[in-house]
Formats: structure tokens, C-alpha cells, sequence
């Protein structure tokens, strides 16, 4: 019996266990301060917001649909950053570049307003275009920059791998985009905030 015992904690404290940089949600609180004071200032819904931190890994739940009433995360999910085509320092693992500048398949960070419901050849047909309210990214009509789904983009959390780049949109799985599209058909004028901490 006390052999097994210690053999047992042996194993337990000799077993390597891998941290996963994830913030919980009372870390965004923040965030969601800054998205409060936005909204309230231009007249956007303000009971519900979506927001993307782009300093997180891809590999993980990065994209967040946020009840502004009680400060809580109702929904999460991955999300392709965007591959900037000209910068060797970029890469899946990290949005490690933004730009606002067309054809550069960046990025962009900043309030965007979910705009129009239209349809897409990606992912499950429909995509919401995004109206860049900041000057950071105004030119994500002029960049067809969007929210839209992909197929190779996963339900679940993959890291340490990686998620593949996108051409600056913010893509994510179909399923997600699903539940992101019955959020928006009950909500209006709900903001995205991008950032990077």
C-alpha cells in the first residue's frame, strides 16, 4: 500500500501540464468599459457587443459576444487573423500586424459597425459586411473586409496549433457564424471592437 502511494505521487508531480494564455472574462473588464463608452456616445445597441482580442493565440477562442447588462461572455470562438501578405514577421500563430491600407490582407483594428446581412461564396453562403468607424480601419468596405465562415475553420479550440490566415476578414467556423447570425437577427447596430493588448 505505501508503495503504490508513492509511486502514485511520484507520477502526479512528474507529469508536465501545459498553461494555456487565456484571459478568464473579469479580464476584459477593461474593454468592456471602452466599448460601454463608445456605444453610448454614438447611439449603438447597448445591450449586446461582440469584441476580438488579436493578441490572444489563433489557436484559441479569441472572438467574444458580450452581454454589456452583465459584463459576461455568452459566446466564444476562433478566428482567422489576417495574413499580410508583404510582412515576413507574420504569422498563424500570432496577429502580429494590422493595416487599414487596401490589398495588403491585414487586419484591421478598431469599432466597427455590423453592418449589412448579404451573400458570400465562403463558408455557408452569407457573410455581415463591417463598416470601420475609427481610422484605423474606415476602409473595410473600400478592402471587402467582412465577418464570414470557412469551413476549414474548427468549433473547438486547437491550440498550440495554429489556425490558418485570411485575407484580413474575420472568419470563423460555420457553426459559429451560425450563432453569431442569430444574435444579429435579433439585435441591431451591434459593434465589433478588434484589439490588441
Amino acid at each position: 500500500m505505501k508503495t503504490s502511494l508513492i509511486a502514485f505521487f511520484i507520477l502526479l508531480f512528474s507529469c508536465k501540464t501545459e498553461t494555456i494564455p487565456q484571459k478568464t472574462a473579469l479580464d476584459y473588464s477593461n474593454e468592456i468599459s471602452k466599448i460601454k463608452s463608445f456605444i453610448k456616445q454614438n447611439n449603438y445597441n447597448k445591450k449586446i457587443a461582440f469584441m476580438i482580442d488579436y493578441s490572444l493565440h489563433s489557436g484559441l477562442p479569441r472572438f467574444f459576444v458580450v452581454n454589456l447588462n452583465t459584463n459576461k461572455i455568452l459566446y466564444k470562438g476562433l478566428v482567422c487573423h489576417g495574413s499580410c501578405k508583404d510582412e515576413k514577421t507574420n504569422d498563424s500563430d500570432y496577429c502580429k500586424n494590422v493595416s487599414n491600407t487596401k490589398d495588403t490582407n491585414c487586419t484591421s483594428l478598431g469599432f466597427a459597425l455590423i453592418a449589412d446581412r448579404a451573400y458570400s461564396k465562403w463558408g455557408k453562403n452569407y457573410k455581415y459586411w463591417l463598416d470601420g468607424l475609427e481610422k484605423t480601419n474606415n476602409n473595410m468596405r473600400k478592402r471587402v473586409v467582412v465577418l464570414h465562415a470557412w469551413e476549414g475553420v474548427p468549433n473547438e479550440q486547437i491550440y498550440p496549433k495554429a489556425l490558418t490566415t485570411s485575407w484580413g476578414c474575420p472568419t470563423v467556423s460555420i457553426d459559429f457564424l451560425d450563432t453569431l447570425d442569430g444574435v444579429l437577427k435579433k439585435e441591431k447596430r451591434i459593434v465589433l471592437y478588434s484589439f490588441k493588448s
